[in-house]
């Protein structure tokens, strides 16, 4: 070796280096060199990895940290989103109808028109109408998902192409909401199942617009600090996507991927995800899980709970899955070596969840799968132990943990009020030793629509909204540390990846997956967390965003 390959390519010096590694978490200086972390220590340790080309910055106290990773997300959909009807704002029923008004005259072209973002409050508890949306768009199909993706509003025209008429039964796991005296449908679809039966008409993005959508994500993840994200619903489309740029060399962050396994499709699907899981592996890409929704959502009363809705007497919600089958599902899954990333909104469908896992367990002998249970909003007091006894990893998405303006009128009367003071139990899965790892969901993350984790670990932490402490703090006995939210979306998120060997720590050998803070998160308020900027993201060793006021 010659002297100059003794050299780092970048020194960051001078700073307060968070490293997430539980032996040394505390550093002032990390040296880089091809692609990898060559050196984490004191500023004097550094010299000797200083040479006449190394960029050397003195960053002054400012904030190193690994890479952020989300852990539950759908990039792809969320940037064709941006280019559909966006419905923003207040909750209000003439606000969305003079939106999509200005969408349509807008785009006059399109043959169709697809968004979304309505949020529930703006209308009754049976949902938006199609007469709303025929009062502005009557001529072509709308189709716009709720905040939540777990609903639909369509119009007539909509319900046309679909072929709906009063007498269709509602598909498996789906629901049409009816007008209780005709039986017609009132224009609310509930859930994948239902809302397939108009989605499935639409033309399908070209690959070129999904290859459009993965750039656009890509920059704007960079941005956030965002090295590695687990994509939350892959089809082939997207598949496809993240391979182009995989092998064209564009992608600026790690990719996994979770296929979607559907309950209609049985047991022969198994072998098809196996095909898919083989052919779209690839340097940065790793499509090594399944994922199973077991229900919806409580906005829609579709999460599977286990006792009725407070609101709905003898009504327990819609599962997508019965219970043997999933088990089966659930057991053929790991059998063939997938890890398993399940939807489980209410406490019924953790509970299904978790049995079926231990069932796999049972079945197949304990290894190390790292399955995981995503949302688990509602989890019932005797099931907090089992994440931890069966080594089930809780995916959770801390921008939901506080109270939305809809938790009075929407939350509230579904669940009643001992069950809406039990969602989101973030200590104590903490505390019964849960591996705990953080998503967004977006473009599926709610009132607080983003993909920034400092949002989402400043509401991890102190359980306010955006709104900070004009609000009371939601269960704030559920409050975490600052560290454990940085962990869940860096160390615990590389882990839940299969990737703690390469990535998710600050420490020598790693690939150089980092960022750059404009302060020391741990020495500022916690309601200031989410004001802090980037101001650059390394991924292996390579900048993906670099701000000029970084020097």
């Amino acid at each position: 070796m010659s002297s100059d390959d003794r050299f780092a390519d970048i020194v960051l010096r001078g700073a307060v280096v968070y490293t997430a590694d539980r032996r040394r978490p505390w550093a002032e200086t990390v040296a880089v060199k091809a692609g990898k972390i060559a050196y984490v220590g004191a500023v004097d340790g550094a010299g000797s990895f200083i040479g006449p080309q190394t960029e050397n910055l003195d960053l002054n106290g400012k904030l190193i940290l690994p890479g952020f990773r989300d852990a539950h997300i759908h990039p792809l959909t969320g940037s064709l989103n941006l280019l559909e009807c966006r419905l923003t704002g207040p909750a209000h029923l003439s606000a969305y109808l003079s939106q999509i008004a200005a969408y349509a005259k807008a785009n006059e072209d399109q043959s169709f028109i697809r968004g979304g973002g309505w949020l529930p409050d703006a209308f009754p508890a049976c949902g938006p109408n199609r007469k709303d949306l025929d009062a502005v768009v009557a001529a072509r199909p709308v189709l716009l998902k709720s905040m939540d993706g777990h609903s639909a509003w369509v119009n007539t025209k909509a319900l046309e192409l679909a072929g709906m008429t009063g007498d269709m039964v509602d598909p498996p796991g789906g629901l049409i909401e009816r007008n209780p005296v005709t039986g017609e449908a009132t224009g609310t679809l509930r859930e994948w199942s239902a809302m397939a039966l108009v989605e499935s008409r639409l033309p399908v993005p070209s690959r070129r617009d999904m290859n459009m959508a993965g750039w656009a994500f890509m920059e704007r993840a960079a941005r956030l600090g965002i090295v590695s994200v687990h994509e939350a619903m892959a089809k082939e489309a997207e598949l496809t996507a993240y391979g182009d740029l995989d092998r064209s060399g564009e992608l600026t962050l790690r990719v996994q991927a979770a296929l979607l396994c559907e309950p209609e499709l049985g047991m022969d699907q198994v072998a098809d995800l196996q095909e898919r899981r083989e052919a779209f592996t690839g340097r940065l890409v790793s499509p090594q899980a399944v994922k199973i929704f077991i229900d919806g959502v409580v906005e829609g009363h579709t999460a599977w709970l286990l006792q009725p809705y407070a609101d709905r007497p003898g009504f327990r919600g819609e599962r997508l899955w019965s219970p043997d089958a999933l088990n089966r599902m659930v057991a053929a899954l790991d059998r063939v070596g997938f890890q398993i990333h399940l939807h489980a909104v209410g406490d019924g469908a953790v509970r299904m969840a978790l049995d079926a896992l231990a069932g796999a367990q049972k079945a197949n002998g304990r290894r190390d799968a790292r399955h995981m249970i995503a949302h688990c909003d509602l989890i019932a007091p005797d099931d907090l132990p089992r994440f931890r006894s069966l080594g089930v990893i809780a995916n959770v998405q801390p921008v939901w943990f506080y109270e939305e303006k809809n938790f009075g009128t929407t939350t509230l009367p579904a669940l009643g009020n001992d069950r809406a003071r039990r969602l989101y139990p973030m200590r104590q899965l903490v505390e019964n030793g849960t591996t705990v790892v953080c998503g967004s969901d977006w473009p599926f993350s709610g009132e607080l629509n983003t993909f920034n984790p400092l949002d989402a670990i400043q509401v991890g932490v102190t359980r306010h909204g955006p709104d900070g402490e004009a609000a009371p703090a939601y269960t704030p006995e559920e409050c975490v540390d600052l560290a454990t939210m940085i962990d869940g979306h860096t160390v615990r998120s590389a882990y839940a990846a299969f990737q703690e060997d390469l990535t998710g720590v600050l420490t020598v050998g790693k690939s150089a997956d980092l960022i750059v803070l404009d302060r020391n998160l741990f020495d500022i308020p916690a309601t200031e967390i989410a004001q802090a900027r980037v101001l650059l993201t390394l991924f292996e060793g390579r900048p993906a965003f670099s701000d000029p006021a970084l020097g």
